[in-house]
């Protein structure tokens, strides 16, 4: 028995090493469920909003006359409540407004959405925070 406690102790440090990474880390672009292309469209189909999340972590973004290309970090496992936190990072954009008016400050600009997934992960959901109080969508993923 004595000879099994240095491997349970290297198992242990394995699983926890892997639990620990993955809810703090990015997960692999090619495999979270955030990537690829997203829509919604608003104000009585007056506006359409397209999310192009790719593999490299970038996502293009088109809202109204808007156009602009983002980093993005997508946590890898959901929040207990279902959410994934997502940080967008602003890298260009056309100076034009959004689908609600507004001009995005520009290159550097930070936002932190939390997104949760529809069972079938066909729909998402785009939060402010990890609840349902204050969200917009659902957007619908656009087949390859």
């Amino acid at each position: 028995m004595e000879h099994l406690r240095p491997l349970l102790l290297s198992l242990t440090l394995v699983t926890t090493s892997a639990v620990l990474h993955a809810a703090g880390e990015a997960a692999p672009a090619g495999q979270h469920p955030l990537v690829g292309t997203w829509s919604w469209t608003l104000f009585a189909g007056s506006c359409t909003e397209t999310y192009q999340y790719r593999k490299n972590q970038t996502v293009l973004a088109t809202s109204g006359q808007e156009v602009s290309e983002k980093k993005f970090h997508a946590m890898t496992a959901p929040d207990k409540a279902g959410f994934y936190k997502v940080t967008e990072t602003v890298l260009r954009h056309n100076d034009k407004t959004d689908c609600s008016g507004v001009l995005s400050e520009g290159p550097g600009e930070q936002t932190t959405r939390f997104v949760q997934f529809s069972p079938q992960r066909d729909k998402l959901l785009f939060c402010q925070d990890a609840s349902l109080k204050a969200c917009f969508g659902p957007l619908v993923r656009i087949p390859d």
